[in-house]
């Protein structure tokens, strides 16, 4: 089955942007499912799915972030020293890729929200290894939809993989800003192919770190002060 998941993948990018892309993309992906023992490749139609929450029509499908990415940006993560430790939220966190990956560098509070209930269960699978591998490390998977989670105060790092058009984006910022207010701290945010970037500028963000391959592989890690 992983076969045929990397050969559509394959497909799928080649298609749609170019073969050297899709190589670089697959040699990735087979390097890391094989690394991490997991089973995210598979591209999924979230509008085919049944999901919590009524903004279904605001979702973009499922594909896993870059291991290439995900490595590079943890690993700069991890190098801040952020007080507190690391408490990462991945809202849209499909099969559990990013909250697998962040693990093996240093985050000891991970939570990972989905709102459509095969991508969370797949999640659930997905993290059994990584849990028996960690066991210092707090797991917490919720089926929700992410413009109704309500936001740890002590949340310092959200990621984004581009789950949402920018109507929910919105609205998770304002919940971001809100959980701000009760608790002041310094937070970041790693956002994957960050098509509404300017969401988080307007509202005070400081771009602080951006790795870019072949154009179509982006990511940008944003900072916000403890006011």
């Amino acid at each position: 089955m992983k076969f045929i998941n990397y050969l559509r993948l394959f497909y799928f990018i080649s298609r749609n942007w170019n073969i050297r892309l899709a190589c670089f993309t697959l040699y990735h992906e087979i390097r890391g499912e094989s690394k991490y023992g997991l089973n995210t490749s598979r591209i999924v139609n979230v509008k085919e799915l049944a999901v919590k929450g009524d903004n279904l029509s605001h979702a973009e499908n499922y594909q896993g972030a870059s291991y290439f990415l995900l490595e590079n940006i943890f690993a700069y993560i991890q190098q801040l020293n952020i007080p507190g430790g690391l408490r990462l939220l991945d809202l849209g966190c499909g099969k559990g890729r990013a909250v697998a990956v962040a693990a093996w560098y240093g985050c000891k509070t991970i939570t990972g929200v989905e709102f459509a209930e095969e991508l969370y269960k797949e999640a659930q699978k997905n993290i059994t290894a990584v849990r028996a591998r960690f066991s210092d490390t707090q797991f917490t998977l919720v089926l929700a939809d992410a413009a109704d989670y309500s936001i740890a105060d002590d949340t310092n790092v959200f990621f984004f993989f581009n789950p949402f058009d920018e109507t929910i984006m919105l609205r998770v910022i304002r919940n971001i800003l809100s959980s701000l207010k009760k608790n002041a701290r310094e937070v970041y945010v790693i956002y994957i192919n960050p098509v509404h970037r300017e969401t988080f500028l307007s509202a005070g963000f400081e771009q602080i770190y951006h790795l870019e391959k072949f154009i179509y592989i982006q990511a940008e890690i944003y900072m916000l002060p403890a006011s």
